[in-house]
């Protein structure tokens, strides 16, 4: 048995369709000859069996400026970004992340979905997998590298990706190309329907595992708990083989460690604080996200103005400020040249800001100089 059909992550080409008109539970065959409604398969499907529950039931996120050497890290993030940007989940409501091996989606369950999960468990036990539209779309418009598409459905919501990015929206034809338009689309996006995806999976083209959603209620009913826990335990068994040769090497490198780890507590003390939380590199990846939308707004003049006067001399006259989109000119008197050169000096230390001496000469008792200020 291949690893792909251990862990069912492959894309048959016939499977069982299981998806909801009205919440009625509707079984469909598809093959290679296309698809046709059929009565339930029973408690033991011989094919695999894909289940698609409405997108109503979930409100998705794209988490921005993700960085991170591990998928970990990545997830880290996203879920501090996700707290930072949204309200607590109200009572009935969830929310996760999930990784969908391609990107990082933040996911919000609304109140009536464990009803619904409830009222079908029956058939949804059945299921290998269980998506939605949107997860299926994004899956199969990304195997397709198409960029920009829209998914819609009477009486929910439309859903728009446009590289990425997601916006949810209730509005006709003419909103969706001004929303492409302010995307600067040259062409409308394509409209998917569950049919023309559910024709892609029949390709074979598109792992399973890519648009797999996660529900808890029914892991253990599909029958994925045991697989995935002997396969867990069976890494589990070699990884222990493994660390016990390992463990004089790694006694050697402890003491090493503690030093690494030390100093990166210096670090994040010094970046956010002594008390910086239990996910310090989120913090620091949501900060440095922030820092970057506030540089998209231009310069902050404050800022700018605090900087110069803590590097400036007591006895610094400002004549004129000249600033443009990214440079600008500081206008000056000072004392003599060697206060001039410790106030060059103070300016280099001005992070965000690169200050040079354009031009310095005698005005009577004083020295006039002008200053130019990259940004």
């Amino acid at each position: 048995m291949s690893l792909l059909k251990l862990f069912n992550l492959s894309a048959p080409r016939d499977f069982y369709l299981l998806c909801f008109r009205q919440d009625r539970p509707v079984w469909e065959l598809c093959t290679d000859d296309g698809k046709k409604e059929i009565e339930p398969p029973g408690k033991r499907p011989r094919l695999p069996v894909l289940a698609v529950i409405p997108d109503r039931f979930f409100f998705f996120y794209q988490p921005r400026g993700l960085q991170g050497k591990s998928r970990k890290h990545l997830r880290s993030g996203a879920e501090l970004q996700i707290r930072h940007l949204f309200p607590a989940p109200a009572p009935g409501e969830d929310v996760g992340v999930m990784d969908t091996g391609t990107d990082i989606l933040g996911y919000f369950r609304s109140a009536g979905l464990e009803e619904f999960l409830e009222k079908q468990r029956e058939n949804l036990a059945l299921a290998n997998t269980i998506t939605t539209p949107f997860l299926l779309g994004r899956a199969v418009m990304f195997s397709r590298e198409t960029h920009a598409w829209t998914l819609h459905y009477p009486g929910e919501s439309r859903i728009l990706s446009i590289h990425g990015q997601l916006e949810y929206f209730f509005g006709d034809e003419e909103e969706l190309q001004q929303r492409a338009g302010i995307h600067g689309l040259e062409e409308e996006p394509e409209h998917v329907q569950l049919d023309d995806l559910i024709q892609d999976l029949r390709l074979g083209n598109v792992p399973w595992n890519r648009f797999r959603l996660a529900l808890p209620e029914l892991e253990e009913e599909r029958g994925e708990t045991s697989v995935l826990f002997r396969a867990a335990a069976a890494v589990l068994f070699i990884g222990l083989l493994f660390c016990g040769g390992e463990f004089v090497r790694y006694q050697s490198l402890e003491s090493q460690r503690s030093q690494w780890a030390n100093a990166l507590g210096s670090l994040y003390a010094e970046a956010l604080g002594p008390d910086y939380g239990p996910d310090p590199y989120g913090m620091l990846m949501y900060r440095a996200d922030q820092a970057g939308s506030r540089d998209e707004r231009g310069l902050d003049f404050v800022d700018f103005l605090g900087r110069l006067s803590r590097a400036a001399p007591d006895d610094l006259q400002v004549q004129s400020i000249s600033l443009r989109a990214d440079s600008g000119t500081v206008q000056a008197t000072i004392r003599d040249y060697d206060q001039m050169e410790r106030f060059l000096e103070n300016l280099k230390a001005s992070e965000n800001y690169d200050f040079t001496l354009d031009q310095a000469d005698s005005s009577g008792e004083r020295v006039r100089m002008t200053l130019r200020v990259r940004y």
